[in-house]
């Protein structure tokens, strides 16, 4: 028992009068002065039962408002007002209330699930220690409470570990607008048009001489080295991509055999004697004799007037890969060589606008029909382009200097194109026989086609055009070349047509994730909740609210009993000896002298009632 003397009421008030503090321990009840006032009993109340219902309730109307503010956002522009900092602040406010919310409700019924557990079984000063300091990591370790009261560490870890609401709950991301489709206005190539071009000078109402304009969109085509392309069409910026189809001339090839490609030789300068398809379709001069005046390594040529028979377009190409292999009697040569026919055909072209560039693919996708030179003038006295059918003796169809009659312009323009890169691609590469000096009047030899040509030595044979690693097959090469070139043509503005683009929007939005909100604040809600009815289960059986307030604990802890172990304490605090260490108490009815039966801490030890299980009623 405590060595501290009691004190009567009258030397308490004095004592308190000089403002000094001295220990009391419980006085009889033959000592005590004062009256005692009757046993009441306070119940359940409403405050607590309202706390934990009430708040698991706001805090699903928390989680609700967050996810109407995200939705309002989601896809909206980030500018104006709800700048991305100010919807983030929002966002870690609502998170914060609901985390601020949830710890509350949590730790009311926390408080009461460890006054049920301190109620129905005797627990180590340690744990008690524990569960009336609130919810701590220094509770966790408690292997005790594990076995003896696991639904309080299961809320006090939910309370502790509920700053991650505030971590994943905001559910707002920014991310670059979704593409814009628009409709575009862009140039194409129209040479089915009437309309008179800029393409060849119209003399006498006739086709006449190709225009500087068509000459030098059809040098750009076969010397660049990409496809040529044009500006980006308004509303393209800052990225696009589109199609469009156009019909311009192409060519349709067919390779060549070596005994269809004839020297021009007499058979005499030859090393050895040769045959040869008669008549032969292409040649190539003198690479099979010996040096004279010259040889030639390329000879490019074209069909490209109309006469009695014939009236196609038509290119033919011999050319000479490697050195002949002409010292064997009765062998070919290793020439080759393509035949190649103009068409109407169809264009698809795609492309695509991005960070100041442009891609360009263009394929033929349908042949039509073959271009007929004959609009070139074989009946020049009766040819008129303004007149109906294009004959001088039909009513006119057109007006002159604007237009052509209707259906011509379809056969002039393409024939146009046709002419200007005929006229930069025909012609041959040769070496002088006297000075061993190349001479190319094609510009072929300026393509990715074949590889640079070298002058070989006077004495030897012409060494060929070796290909290029980038070209494989000469005639589709060729076919391509063709098909390029047209690109060169769009950016002179013959049309325009409509297409669909889809835009990339230079806009940033937000994005609602809801899923990150919903799996957040659904888990956070299952565990309040069920922690509230774990809490509120707890109440009813307690028959009380149960608070941690000292003036609840000063109750609690009026037994005398209690006396014996707060000396144990006083020598040994951290309860790290024997006797404290074994220590249980229990919060239950006890008869306190000289106030009844009450409900405090007792000595588990010292028991000698029954523990009960329920609260007796009032």
């Amino acid at each position: 028992m405590s060595s501290y003397s009691s004190l009567s009421y009258r030397d308490a008030s004095e004592h308190s009068e000089n403002h000094q503090l001295s220990p009391l321990r419980h006085k009889e009840a033959s000592e005590s002065k004062l009256p005692v006032p009757p046993i009441s009993r306070p119940g359940i109340g409403v405050w607590t039962p309202l706390c934990i219902c009430g708040e698991t309730l706001l805090v699903a109307v928390i989680g609700i408002l967050h996810h109407f503010f995200d939705s309002y956002l989601d896809n909206r522009t980030v500018t104006g007002f709800w700048s991305q900092t100010k919807s983030n602040q929002v966002e870690i406010f609502l998170a914060t209330v609901f985390k601020i919310v949830f710890c509350f409700s949590a730790a009311v019924s926390l408080c009461q699930v460890s006054w049920y557990s301190m109620r129905r079984q005797p627990l180590l000063l340690g744990d008690i220690n524990a569960l009336l300091s609130g919810p701590g990591f220094m509770t966790l370790p408690r292997l005790n409470l594990l076995f003896q009261a696991p639904a309080i560490l299961a809320i006090t870890f939910a309370i502790l570990v509920s700053s991650l609401i505030t971590i994943f709950a905001p559910s707002l991301t920014v991310r670059q607008a979704s593409a814009v489709v628009r409709t575009l206005a862009v140039p194409t190539l129209n040479l089915t048009t009437d309309a008179v071009l800029d393409d060849f000078s119209v003399q006498y109402n006739r086709y006449g001489p190709l225009t500087s304009t068509w000459d030098k969109a059809a040098l750009m085509g076969i010397l660049s080295e990409s496809p040529v392309g044009w500006s980006m069409p308004d509303g393209c910026s800052p990225e696009c991509e589109y199609n469009i189809t156009y019909t311009a001339p192409a060519i349709l090839c067919r390779d060549l055999e070596p005994d269809k490609i004839d020297d021009g030789l007499q058979d005499s300068a030859r090393y050895v004697s040769r045959n040869f398809t008669s008549p032969p379709s292409a040649y190539l001069w003198e690479y099979d004799g010996e040096v004279g005046s010259s040889d030639a390594a390329l000879n490019f040529t074209a069909q490209d007037d109309a006469s009695n028979t014939n009236t196609k377009y038509g290119w033919t190409l011999a050319y000479l890969p490697f050195v002949a292999s002409n010292a064997d009697e009765g062998t070919l040569i290793n020439a080759s060589g393509s035949l190649c026919t103009f068409y109407n055909a169809t264009h698809e072209v795609k492309t695509h606008f991005y960070n100041g560039t442009q891609d360009i693919w263009v394929s033929v996708v349908d042949f039509l029909d073959p271009l007929d030179t004959s609009w070139k003038g074989t009946n020049k006295n009766t040819m008129d382009f303004y007149s109906e059918g294009g004959n001088s003796s039909n009513p006119s169809a057109g007006v002159e200097g604007v237009s052509f009659a209707p259906g011509i312009g379809a056969q002039v323009h393409l024939l146009a194109m046709a002419d200007a890169l005929t006229a930069r691609l025909t012609g041959s590469i040769t070496r002088n026989a006297n000075t061993g000096v190349i001479a190319s009047t094609t510009l072929l030899s300026e393509t990715n086609i074949f590889a640079s040509i070298t002058s070989p030595n006077l004495q030897t044979q012409f060494p060929g055009l070796n290909v290029s690693s980038s070209v494989t097959n000469v005639t589709q090469a060729l076919q391509q070349l063709v098909a390029n070139a047209t690109l060169s043509y769009v950016h002179l503005n013959t049309g325009s047509t409509a297409v669909t683009a889809l835009v990339p929007s230079t806009e940033n939005v937000y994005l609602y994730n809801r899923t990150t909100l919903a799996l957040t604040y659904l888990v956070s809600f299952a565990i309040l909740l069920v922690t509230s009815i774990i809490g509120i289960y707890c109440l009813v059986a307690n028959r009380e609210a149960s608070t941690n307030d000292f003036s609840q604990l000063l109750v609690a802890t009026r037994n005398p009993n209690l006396d014996a172990v707060a000396e144990i304490v006083e020598a040994d605090p951290g309860l790290s000896g024997k006797a404290a260490g074994r220590t249980r108490l229990m919060f239950r009815e006890v008869d306190v002298p000289g106030r009844g039966v009450k409900a405090a801490f007792g000595v588990a030890s010292s028991q000698n009632v029954e523990v009960l299980r329920r609260r007796p009623s009032n």
